[in-house]
């Protein structure tokens, strides 16, 4: 069912994008009063055919859409000027009959594969996986951000990363998805060196095949560019807990050995870590850092789950994130030092995961947003180059005066053309938490200049810094790249150049990708 609302004002729920939209508009799964509820296809067909007819709409009165998910990317990545579409009501998870995979799919896996629309939050996945199951089968996530509150095609379009060190980021457990365009049909994609799903499947959905790796590697990370993803095949694994020990507390000489030893680490190593991240504050003199890993181990009932972090509020009213954290960051009675000090002594209280065995439902749990004036800073860099970024991105920080602690974690590199987690053997994903002010960009100027001074390749976070140009795009994906990212839009959208207007942003036309 389609709802509009109308011209007005957007925020993001962290309140670091805004934008005025020519109408919000809602598209759910609800039947029309007096009619059943649609099943498995039904629901995924009429999704399908009431996204595409507002896209064919949009075309026709010369306006713009974006599909919007829980509105949580810090960045402008969902801004539009035209018709912001909510897909948050398209939230049904499905399982999928033995009739429709493909020959080719192993029979041992078919069980774990999953449709998800678009519009599911993790924490709603995590809960039908681990916790409503299928026949009494639990299932788990591969990987996921230490958030639950992003829609699955949200986290996926955006290159969301968590740290899966022998696995990848969110976009690698996609094996295909449904898409539509506004030319009154959805496609099914997937890679042709990976089929899934039969053609019986993609007729029963009402869709036509484009079995492409490069299209598939292109699409699966566009910033909802390419068009309105409504569903995806979701490979999930026999449900697992992840073990995290104490928290080890070592200095910067050992943590960068220790990189280099993670750095060898395969994607079927039982004894290596399966998470691991870091957090370093640039200011400390004695530089030491906190470091967390977790192995993946035999799922075992009975354990309790553990307390949920990044909880909102202490009992002074106090946790990063606030209102209160804004205030004490932005007051100049207390040094840059002093505050980057207490944060990481909230970080170790309140947001890294210590001496806990759980889920990987119950352990990314975060829901917090930032309140207005606070926002992030992330990028990518090898982890062979994550030593150097160490000290840079330390004398950065000083020379700037910001008050700000860094969280590093490693992902295996992802396939997709413009992922941001591509650089191997593994990519090191440094977060900085920042005053959403005129600083902001300036520290991200700085960074970009002290890491091209020293030839270390590097990625910004899509989701999180999208002021780039097409020079910082080039510089970052290369010509190669980006041409074939184009090349592979152009070719879905048939060389339709108005059509594809139809799915161009501010971000894209910034970035030199429209």
């Amino acid at each position: 069912m389609i709802t509009r609302d109308g011209p007005q004002k957007w925020a993001n729920v962290h309140v670091t994008a805004k934008a005025k939209v020519a109408d919000l508009i809602l598209v759910d799964n609800s039947a029309p009063a007096g009619t059943p509820q649609p099943n498995t296809l039904d629901a995924l067909r009429q999704a399908a055919r009431d996204l595409d007819q507002l896209v064919q709409q949009a075309r026709q009165q010369g306006v713009r859409v974006r599909a919007l998910g829980s509105g949580w990317a810090l960045s402008d990545i969902a801004v539009t000027d035209g018709w912001l579409i909510n897909t948050k009501g398209l939230n049904g998870c499905f399982e999928v009959s033995t009739k429709f995979f493909d020959t080719t799919y192993p029979d041992a896996e078919r069980p774990f594969v999953v449709l998800a629309q678009a519009g599911i939050s993790i924490a709603e996945l995590n809960v039908y996986l681990e916790v409503t199951g299928f026949n009494g089968l639990k299932r788990a996530l591969k990987t996921s951000g230490i958030g639950a509150g992003q829609t699955v095609a949200g986290s996926i379009s955006g290159n969301t990363h968590g740290s899966g060190i022998q696995f990848g980021s969110t976009p690698d457990y996609v094996a295909g998805f449904q898409l539509v365009t506004g030319t009154g049909k959805s496609w099914w994609i997937e890679r042709a060196s990976k089929p899934v799903l039969n053609d019986a499947f993609v007729a029963a959905l009402g869709a036509e095949a484009i079995r492409d790796d490069e299209v598939f590697n292109a699409a699966i990370v566009s910033f909802g560019c390419f068009g309105i993803i409504t569903a995806m095949a979701i490979e999930t694994a026999p449900i697992f807990h992840l073990e995290f020990p104490p928290v080890v507390k070592l200095d910067h000489a050992a943590l960068k050995q220790h990189l280099g030893e993670l750095a060898t680490i395969g994607v079927s190593d039982p004894a290596a870590p399966y998470h691991y991240e870091f957090v370093f504050d640039p200011y400390d003199k004695k530089k030491i850092a906190m470091e967390t890993s977790a192995r993946k181990v035999p799922y075992e009932p009975g354990h309790a789950t553990p307390a949920p972090v990044w909880i909102a509020r202490d009992k002074n009213g106090f946790a990063l994130g606030t209102d209160t954290a804004k205030l004490l960051l932005e007051t100049p009675l207390v040094s840059s030092a002093k505050k980057a000090a207490l944060q990481f002594d909230l970080y170790h209280k309140r947001a890294i995961l210590d001496g806990v065995r759980g889920t990987p439902g119950q352990v990314f749990t975060a829901t917090i947003f930032y309140f207005e004036g606070y926002t992030e800073s992330a990028l990518g860099v090898s982890v062979d180059d994550a030593p150097a970024m160490i000290d840079i991105c330390c004398d950065i920080v000083k020379k700037l005066d910001q008050p700000c602690i860094s969280q590093v974690r490693l992902v295996h590199p992802s396939h997709a053309l413009l992922g941001f987690t591509r650089h191997g053997p593994k990519t090191a994903v440094f977060e900085f938490g920042l005053l959403n002010d005129a600083n902001f960009p300036i520290f991200d100027r700085e960074l970009t200049n002290a890491l091209k001074a020293a030839n270390i390749p590097y990625t910004f976070h899509w989701s999180k810094n999208s002021g780039l140009d097409r020079d910082a795009v080039l510089h970052m994906y290369g010509a190669d790249r980006v041409a074939r990212w184009r090349a592979a839009r152009d070719r879905l959208f048939q060389g339709d150049a108005a059509l594809r207007r139809v799915f161009d942003s501010p971000l894209l036309e910034r970035a030199g990708l429209a």
